[in-house]
């Protein structure tokens, strides 16, 4: 924006402003009280102005309607002892306030009824549970159950009343009774240490119900009655207790009379007295009597790389760890892991192999030491990056120093940035550097600013550095200096603040006759201003720029006849490129000459303004401003 010289001074002005009163907290809170003691409903309240007293009255308004949802579920617990939803109205949240201190004012009332204390120790119920607890627990009314509720946990305690409170610290294992002791659960018997809970073993000390046809087996505070099993005629247990098929053919002498064949079948056995053959698996014995089992393991490699197992008519391979025996192709077939196992294996990827498996990981990790987990690849340090490297999981990401950018091909070599092609990065030439870029500034009468892009203009007047003469003035102007030699008209004498050949910004002629110069006294013009602006090109003026300030001490009014101040523009080249209007500020009238269209530099015009002052429709004095202005050729 192009600076402003503020002319003629002075003026005063007042400001004053007013308070508002805001109503008090109390009071904001009191609102939303009412609102619950009459809505019942906290979501759709007053508007106030203050944000904190909003908070106020919504807070108050919860607090009430929390309150009264806590004494129904109290009240619906001494009346029915029932604590279900259903039997509470409101919002959701109002009948979970409900049923908690319903069901906390049961718990008050069995601890009331067991003699219990009614601080509950030991049970972190907060504030709301505890008091409405503690309530009903003073004054307790009998509640009946709507259903019947499981059976409370047997409590067995020791120790005598004047033992220390070891349940203050919650040290016990199950259960504290409430009167200082510890208990257990049914099922558990408390031990020497009065903390701890052991189980009874009922299947040991007969106290179970298991009928004789079950076996009674012992579970942590209870038992299972589970049904005998018999392995029935024909079979038998193995030591592994699984029931086995009895070889009655193998027996010596076998139970067939001479001349028949036993053939073994299961659970049973046949004596054959018409063909002397055996089924496959076996081999008539050497008297013809019998069938005798194969050992198939001696012929051949049966199992091949596996181990051979003889069974009666039959045999198996015990396969190798990896391998499974089909019993339909009597081979150790391999076990895919990978298929049997999905996703337990291997962190990333399973391959299955005969017998195993191996792991693979995806790209950017690496198989760790147990072969099975994959660790992150630190891909930065193989260094792949132009210039910085930072490893993330499973990849890694490159990225520039200031002045460089990662280049669209393959993301890891860094480019130069032109700085330079950015607009008006600099205020006069840019020149684009590695990394960087330098603003340089006009020859002469410019330097660079710390910014570093900025032209800022060299004061030559206030340096002492311009050549003007004693006689002339200094103006300072944009890029430069400009010397000026302002000499009053006749009948006019210099009221400058500084001495002619010093830097200064105004010089002013005030008007001084001679008393006997009656020409003199009738010119109306008492003052004559002159000075110099500096104004750089502004080539895209989109608005008015406002560049000279004209203050007068004449109160702005708008009664007629009352003393006003008319600015008007007399001469200047580019008479189209500026006008004059007249505002007030701080109640006084003040021109303000405003540049309408672009004018573009370097130029050199003189701006003639008259400020006639006027009383009841006659001119009683005027003022003259001359205004030299000097348009720079550069934007800035």
């Amino acid at each position: 924006m192009a600076s402003r010289i503020t002319l003629l001074l002075p003026l005063f002005g007042l400001l004053s402003g007013l308070e508002g009163q805001l109503p008090s907290l109390q009071e904001c809170c009191e609102v939303g009280r009412n609102v619950a003691e009459r809505d019942r409903d906290c979501s759709v309240l007053p508007p106030f102005t203050s944000h904190v007293c909003s908070i106020a009255q919504e807070h108050c308004c919860r607090f009430v309607v929390r309150d009264r949802a806590c004494k129904n579920g109290v009240r619906m617990a001494r009346a029915q002892g029932a604590c279900e939803r259903p039997f509470f109205t409101g919002s959701q949240w109002e009948t979970q306030i409900s049923k908690i201190c319903c069901d906390c004012c049961t718990l008050g009332v069995k601890a009331a009824t067991e003699g219990l204390s009614c601080e509950l120790p030991g049970l972190q119920l907060g504030k709301q549970c505890a008091s409405a607890a503690k309530m009903c627990c003073e004054e307790p009314e009998e509640i009946k159950p709507t259903t019947a509720g499981p059976k409370d946990p047997e409590v067995f305690s020791t120790g005598s009343p004047e033992e220390t409170n070891i349940c203050s610290d919650a040290s016990c294992a199950q259960l504290c009774v409430g009167n200082g002791k510890c208990g257990c659960y049914e099922g558990f018997t408390l031990q020497n240490d009065s903390l701890n809970c052991v189980d009874v073993d009922k299947c040991a000390s007969g106290t179970h119900n298991c009928a004789a046809t079950s076996v009674c087996i012992n579970a942590a505070g209870s038992f299972l009655c589970q049904p005998k099993e018999t392995c029935g005629t024909g079979f038998t247990r193995d030591a592994a207790g699984g029931c086995v098929d009895i070889s009655e053919c193998a027996a010596d002498p076998g139970p067939c009379r001479l001349g028949q064949t036993c053939i073994n079948a299961v659970s049973s056995f046949i004596c054959d007295g018409t063909a002397a053959t055996c089924p496959r698996g076996y081999r008539l014995s050497a008297d013809g009597t019998r069938c005798q089992d194969v050992d198939e393991c001696l012929i051949g490699e049966k199992c091949g790389s596996h181990i051979c197992v003889n069974l009666e008519g039959t045999y198996r391979c015990d396969c190798r760890p990896g391998f499974t025996f089909s019993a339909v192709s009597k081979l150790c077939q391999d076990i895919n892991e990978c298929t049997h196992y999905p996703r337990r294996l291997c962190a990333h990827r399973c391959e299955n192999t005969a017998g195993s498996f191996w792991c693979g990981c995806s790209l950017g990790f690496k198989l760790a030491h147990d072969r099975c987990s994959c660790d992150d690849v630190d891909e930065c340090e193989s260094k792949p990056c132009s210039q910085e490297c930072t490893n993330v999981h499973g990849s890694y990401q490159c990225y520039c120093r200031r002045g460089y950018q990662l280049s669209d091909v393959g993301r890891r070599t860094c480019e130069d940035i032109d700085e330079c092609a950015t607009p008006n990065i600099c205020s006069y030439i840019c020149i684009n550097a590695p990394g960087g870029f330098n603003c340089t500034c006009p020859p002469r009468g410019y330097m660079l600013a710390q910014d570093g892009w900025t032209c800022q203009d060299i004061d030559e007047c206030a340096e002492g550095t311009h050549t003007c003469s004693p006689v002339e003035n200094c103006f300072n102007v944009r890029g430069g200096f400009r010397c000026f030699s302002f000499e009053c008209p006749p009948n006019f004498l210099r009221a400058t603040s500084g001495p002619a050949g010093s830097a200064s910004e105004v010089v002013r002629c005030v008007k001084s006759c001679h008393h006997r110069d009656a020409s003199c006294g009738l010119n109306p013009t008492h003052i004559i201003t002159s000075t110099v602006l500096s104004l750089p090109t502004l080539r895209d003026l989109k608005q008015p720029e406002e560049i000279v300030l004209l203050r007068t001490a004449t109160k702005a009014s708008p009664v007629p006849n009352e003393p006003d101040v008319l600015f008007d523009i007399l001469a200047t080249e580019k008479r189209n490129s500026f006008d004059v209007i007249k505002t007030s500020q701080n109640g006084t009238i003040v021109g303000v000459i405003r540049q309408v269209r672009p004018i573009v530099g370097p130029r050199e015009l003189v701006l003639k303004v008259i400020m006639k002052y006027v009383h009841s429709g006659i001119v009683s004095q005027q003022n003259i401003v001359i205004i030299h202005v000097l348009i720079s050729e550069f934007w800035f």
